[in-house]
């Protein structure tokens, strides 16, 4: 009989127990499960069907004989019952729909579904009603007797006609039958007698927790109903949905019928607002739980990964097709979801779920199936579906969110980022929206927003930014990427939006937006992206998309966790929504949508001008957000030559109230700035210039470096109302101990103090007062400046007096010293004195060392009746490079027409590096001081050349043939004196000491007739030895001048007999004249003796620089150059440049002809050189230089001190332009008119040097000098900086004694003599 999973015997054992009418309840129930376990569905199917009486007989005796109401023991029979009865209504539905046991069953569901009954027994029979219900129902037998049971079945449900539902299904389960029933409901309303008992809290929590239960009864026990036509399921579905509607949605919703929604006849229903409801109202509740419960039939499309069961899906799937297709249904499902928007905000659980079912109808990721039939337009769905959505915005609950303002808003972001995505995001719709729609969305956006943020509450405030981002965003992508035409009236009324909103961060939504249109339009005009970060932009919207996406997906199926307890608390609060989406402020849709110059440029430009003028910069609270960003757009579009565009928007910052000019004030200065490249209308600058001088006249401190970046001639036309409130301003600065303020006005005053009277007190004066180093040092290099400039000799005594006693005087004076130097041009004995001074109150050794050089070169250059002053002080601190310098250059050498440039002449060969010969021999003479050295490299040629610690230098000697003349007294007594020799206790003193002839010193050996007369006559001195010694003795001890021989005897002669007398030495002239001068200048005795390797000594020692050397990088920046490639690349420049260049120094080859600094230079290669008595600087010129680029950055790249001279007015030169590690110093040079040049100054660190300063304004008459001079004490100051740095000289002097002086040893005097008269002299 049936295909058995167990054995047959079992099977039948069961039956046979199940169908034993005398057996115990239990038992027979016992084994109906075991069977129902065993059987399958058509098996059960047929069991039920063969022992119909039997299984109704066990369900009757279960129910009808127990007390289910207060007996637990009962109530579990009770339960087995229910159990029976719940087999047989779902295996045999045709059975119980077609009318059998009706009667009998129903009396069985009144028992069972008794108001008093346990809640578990509760649900389970009103679980079975349904069954039944839904059975009846579908053979048409469903009386309106049961429609009333069916509404009465939740306890505490609110029915229009005000009847307590427990009474009302009290009333049918004590009735005798139907027409006992029929007859009550026809008496009119059953009043009811109960007391309440419960408080209103306990009844909405029972209602609540029966509701769910129902509803989620009504489309599961559908699925379990084991029909033979499966059709009949689809039946049943439709039968409960209109039930529902009919009975449940009807006594909630009272408009329902009136005021609903059709979408196929497109009557949306008016807007109309009610009263707030409290959330514990039993209508608040059910219609929480009937909009929830239609939501999830609408949203049951696809199994979720986390979603329900299967059979619950499927049974929402079958309620979502009977929901579908009927048109009422339909309505209704949109009418409760409308009708979602305007809950209490406790319900926001619910209404997050519709707007997510909505916004996924709306983006079409999901095609409703009323569109998809093609009953309704896309375009009338959409419009619906977005009005539904806006409908929140009108509901009641906003105005009083309190503590719920959170769920408010997290609704309102959901509900504005699907009107964002849909108009940013899908571009490209499956089924296109017409333009109608747009426009009325963005009206409706535009309607809710006026609304909204013209209010002053709290959750107008968080989504005031969000609204404003939504519509600013939405009609520039509708208008320019999608390229829609709309009214212009959604412009005004977004623009009426803007006007009535009362929040900041709706301006600065607005300004975030206007960057994004502002950079779409330079990249469809100028084809520029200014946008460094759009990329990451870019990746971070669409992060933000697949989340919300997904969201927006798995929304539709997700269900919170709920306690099974019946004492369960308000689920309808739950938290467990979705995150607020910061979409509004961490993504650019703008910029995401536009990634190419493909678009209308026209429409860009109308767009952009639109959406810029819709916040002012007048009167509204939020008109320092809209300058700001003006002033940021105008620096954009300057950036890319898009000056027409800066000049319309700064037309409109020149007309802003006086009290926001300030703000302007960086706008308006870069389009001043701009003027080199193309200049901005006359009218415009003119009204510029004034708002400039109103702000002075308010004293208004901003404007001050704005000022300083003007041009010469904007200059003049502000300089003369600027200077008549400086002096003020800084007076206030002073008092207020601003020291920015302080600063910016010093600066400014510093750059037209040339032509103020009295500018110098006003500067001594802030000087006093100033305790900022670097106003100071400004105010010093004014200081200086002016002097120079006016030759005001008189003030720098004055000067120093208040420099010496200032708290920084230590860093002042050696500055002020070193920026004054060109005043030895007026008057180098003022500023000798003045250096004088600066050294005596200076305690630092290596600052003093630096003015004691300066007042040396100044001895050197100029003749100073001061010097004995100089001399004392340099050799106190016993500078004895100093003393050589000053002594030695400044008293002897150079003559007068000597190049200074050639002092340092290390460049040339020294006279001994030759390879010496047998002829060419040099004699070293060491006079402590100085190292001479002679030598014949020809026999024509004779030099002295004189090494000292200062430098070298070299002679050549002549014999000048010219008559001697005529014979004078006092001559021929100093020729008897010489002739006479020194005679015995003669002092070696005065004149005649002087002239002695070294040779008297000298033994003479004896004569060959004295000898050879000794040997033949006595023989005594018969031994060569023994004759030395006596010879040697004999010259130690004697005093005898030499005398001329004369005539002797014939014994005495040692030759042929009778020969004449020997002549006497006559020497000769030019010996005699070298004698002479040799023993004039000391020579003799002085002669050294040298290692083999003095020579290379001495080439050390030539090569070692007396003079402080410097190299400086000029670099030439054309215009539109801003790379180190093409700068470096230019071999030619503009004529100013050409001139600044050629004021430098003068133009040297490196190579032959040039023995100073090369700077490291190439031979044949052109440079600007300059040298003075202390220093020398060779300026890398980058158009001067050979070579690619490579080479240049050879040279340039390792200077420590940069000039530049920029064209280039489009972007500034910052030292990322040509990046390098040794520039410590840069100043850039700009032109600001046809005869002026601003300075800027910038320090890799903390370095004190002028004249020039940053800011500092020069005329290019002056601009070489005061720059040659800057780059000097630029580069001395950073080495000073350093702890190990000493003066060249330093060095020289240490090569000199150590290394020169210290090989030098003294020789007899006879190898003295040897050495110094050579037989060829």
């Amino acid at each position: 009989m049936f295909a058995r999973k167990g054995k047959s015997s079992d099977v039948q054992a069961s039956i046979s127990r199940f169908t034993d009418l005398n057996r115990d309840c239990v038992s027979r129930v016992k084994h109906l499960k075991i069977l129902l376990d065993t059987l399958t569905t058509n098996e059960k199917r047929q069991l039920l069907d063969e022992h119909s009486f039997e299984t109704f007989h066990l369900v009757d005796e279960l129910l009808l004989v127990n007390d289910v109401s207060s007996q637990i023991d009962s109530a579990i029979e009770a339960e087995s019952g229910l159990w029976t009865l719940e087999q047989v209504l779902c295996l045999a539905p045709e059975l119980v729909g077609s009318g059998w046991q009706r009667h009998a069953i129903e009396s069985l569901l009144k028992k069972a579904v008794y108001p008093k009954n346990l809640m578990a027994v509760r649900k389970i029979a009103i679980r079975l009603f349904l069954v039944f219900y839904q059975c009846l129902g579908v053979y048409g037998k469903a009386t309106p007797d049961l429609d009333r049971v069916f509404q009465c079945l939740l306890p505490f449900f609110p029915l229009k006609s005000g009847e307590n539902a427990e009474d009302v299904l009290n009333e049918y389960c004590q009735s005798s039958g139907t027409g006992d029933w029929c007859e009550r409901l026809r008496n009119g309303p059953i009043k009811s007698t109960a007391s309440a008992a419960q408080t209103s809290k306990e009844r909405a929590q029972m209602l609540q927790v029966y509701l769910d239960k129902f509803l989620e009864y009504c489309t599961r026990e559908t699925v379990r109903i084991e029909w033979n036509d499966e059709g009949k399921r689809q039946e049943c579905a439709n039968f409960i949905i209109d039930k529902v509607i009919k009975l449940y949605m009807g006594e909630c919703f009272t408009e329902l019928e009136t005021n609903g929604v059709d979408v196929f006849g497109g009557w949306e229903g008016a807007d109309e607002q009610g009263e707030p409801l409290d959330t514990a109202d039993p209508v608040v509740i059910a219609r929480y739980w009937l909009i929830r419960w239609i939501n999830n039939i609408a949203s049951a499309t696809h199994q979720p990964t986390n979603g329900p069961p299967q059979s619950a899906h499927s049974s929402l799937i079958l309620y979502r097709n009977a929901l579908f297709s009927s048109h009422k249904a339909t309505n209704v499902a949109l009418t409760l979801m409308r009708e979602a928007m305007k809950l209490p905000l406790a319900c926001s659980n619910v209404t997050h779920k519709v707007v997510n079912v909505l916004s996924s109808w709306l983006l079409q990721y999901e095609i409703p199936p009323f569109v998809a039939s093609g009953e309704v337009s896309i375009e009338r769905c959409s419009l619906l579906l977005a009005n539904i959505l806006l409908s929140f915005f009108h509901s009641p609950y906003l105005a009083q969110s309190g503590e719920r303002h959170s769920s408010a808003i997290s609704i309102a972001f959901a509900i504005l980022t699907s009107c964002k995505q849909l108009v940013s995001h899908r571009i490209q719709l499956p089924k296109p929206l017409p333009q109608k729609f747009w426009s009325e969305l963005m009206s409706g956006l535009c309607a809710v927003a006026s609304k909204i943020c013209h209010q002053s509450d709290i959750f107008s405030q968080h989504v005031s930014a969000a609204f404003t981002s939504t519509l600013i965003s939405n009609v520039v992508i509708i208008k320019a990427v999608r390229r829609i035409e709309i009214d212009d009236d959604v412009w005004d009324e977004v623009h009426e939006v803007m006007k009535r909103g009362v929040w900041i961060p709706m301006a600065e939504q607005w300004a975030a937006i206007v960057n994004s249109v502002t950079r779409a339009l330079i990249l469809h005009l100028a084809h520029i992206d200014i946008f460094s970060r759009e990329e990451a932009l870019r990746k971070a919207t669409e992060v933000s998309q697949t989340s919300r996406r997904q969201a927006i997906e798995s929304a539709n199926a997700m269900e919170e966790p709920r306690k099974e307890s019946s004492e369960a608390g308000d689920s309808m609060s739950s938290t467990n929504t979705i995150s607020e989406d910061n979409v509004f402020h961490d993504t650019d849709d703008i910029t995401n949508a536009v990634t190419s110059w493909s678009g209308d440029k026209l429409a860009w430009l109308q767009t952009w001008r639109r959406v810029i003028s819709l916040v002012d910069p007048y009167t509204n609270s939020s008109a320092h957000v809209a300058i700001d960003c003006m002033s940021l757009t105008i620096k954009n579009l300057l950036s890319v030559n898009l000056h027409p565009l800066a000049h319309w928007l700064a037309c409109r910052l020149v007309t802003v109230p006086p009290i926001l000019l300030p703000r302007c004030v960086p706008a308006l200065s870069a389009i001043l700035n701009e003027s080199s490249v193309r200049r901005p209308p006359p009218l415009l600058s003119a009204n510029i210039l004034l708002c400039f001088i109103r702000l002075m006249q308010s004293k208004e401190q901003s404007v001050v470096p704005a000022i300083c970046g003007l041009s010469a001639n904007e200059l003049s036309i502000v300089a003369p109302r600027a200077l008549e409130h400086l002096p003020k301003m800084l007076q206030a600065a002073r008092t207020s101990k601003d020291s920015k303020m302080s600063s910016n006005s010093l600066k400014l005053f510093a750059m037209l103090c040339s032509s103020y009277p009295g500018a110098e007190q006003i500067l001594l004066d802030h000087l006093v007062h100033t305790d900022v180093s670097e106003n100071a040092v400004v105010i010093v290099n004014t200081l200086a400046i002016l002097i120079v400039q006016k030759a005001q000799i008189d003030l720098v005594l004055s000067a120093l007096k208040v420099i010496e006693t200032h708290q920084f005087a230590m860093r002042l004076i050696p500055l002020f010293c070193s920026a004054i130097a060109t005043l030895a041009q007026f008057s180098s004995t003022t500023l000798l004195q003045a250096l004088l001074r600066a050294a005596s109150l200076l305690r630092d050794e290596r600052q003093r060392t630096e003015i004691e050089w300066q007042m040396v070169k100044l001895c050197v250059q100029w003749p100073q009746p001061q010097m004995p002053l100089v001399i004392r002080g340099i050799l106190a601190d016993r500078h004895m490079v100093l003393h050589g310098e000053l002594v030695g250059l400044g008293g002897q050498y150079p003559i007068r027409g000597f190049d200074v440039s050639r002092w340092n002449s290390s460049g040339s060969q020294a006279p001994g590096s030759q390879a010496t010969s047998q002829e060419d021999k040099t004699v070293y003479i060491n006079r402590q001081t100085a190292i001479i050295s002679l030598s014949r490299p020809t026999p024509s040629k004779f030099e002295i050349t004189s090494r000292t610690v200062v430098a070298r230098h070299i002679w050549d000697l002549d014999t000048l043939e010219t008559p001697r003349a005529s014979t004078r007294h006092v001559t021929n007594w100093l020729r008897k004196e010489a002739l006479k020799g020194k005679k015995p206790g003669r002092e070696s003193q005065g004149i005649l000491g002087a002239m002695d002839d070294p040779f008297d010193d000298l033994p003479r050996a004896p004569s060959s007739a004295s000898t050879g007369t000794g040997s033949l006559g006595s023989g005594a001195l018969g031994s060569p030895v023994e004759g030395s010694a006596q010879f040697a003795s004999m010259i130690e001890t004697s005093r005898r001048q030499p005398q001329p021989l004369g005539s002797g005897s014939g014994t005495m002669g040692s030759g042929p007999v009778g020969s004449g007398p020997t002549p006497a030495f006559t020497p000769n002239s030019k010996l005699l004249e070298w004698r002479s001068l040799s023993a004039s200048l000391g020579f003799v005795p002085l002669v050294s003796q040298v290692h083999t390797n003095f020579l290379r000594d001495l080439k050390h020692l030539d090569q070692t620089s007396s003079r402080e050397v410097h190299k400086v990088a000029v670099i030439f920046v054309g215009d539109t150059q801003d790379d180190r490639a093409s700068i470096l690349s230019n071999t030619s420049a503009s004529p100013q440049f050409d001139d600044f260049v050629s004021e430098l120094g003068w133009e040297i080859k490196v190579g032959r002809g040039h023995e100073g600094y090369s700077g490291g230079l190439p031979v044949e290669t052109r440079a600007p050189y300059y040298a003075d008595a202390e220093s020398e600087c060779i300026f890398h010129v980058s158009t001067w230089l050979n070579g690619d680029v490579q080479q240049k950055w050879k040279h340039i790249g390792n200077d420590e001190v940069h000039v530049v001279w920029t064209e280039n007015y489009r972007k500034v030169y910052t030292r990322e332009t040509i990046a390098t590690k040794f520039c410590d110093v840069l100043i850039v040079l700009e032109h600001v008119g046809d005869k002026m040049v601003r300075v800027r100054v910038d320090t890799a660190s903390a370095l004190e040097f002028g004249p020039l300063f940053d800011g500092a304004l020069v005329t290019m008459s002056e601009l070489s000098q005061l720059v040659r001079l800057t780059v000097i004490n630029a580069s001395r100051a950073y080495r000073l900086a350093r702890v190990e740095h000493s003066r060249p000289l330093r060095h020289r002097e240490e090569v000199f004694c150590n290394e020169a002086l210290g090989h030098m040893r003294p020789m007899a005097l006879a190898q003295s003599i040897n050495h110094l008269y050579v037989p060829t002299i």
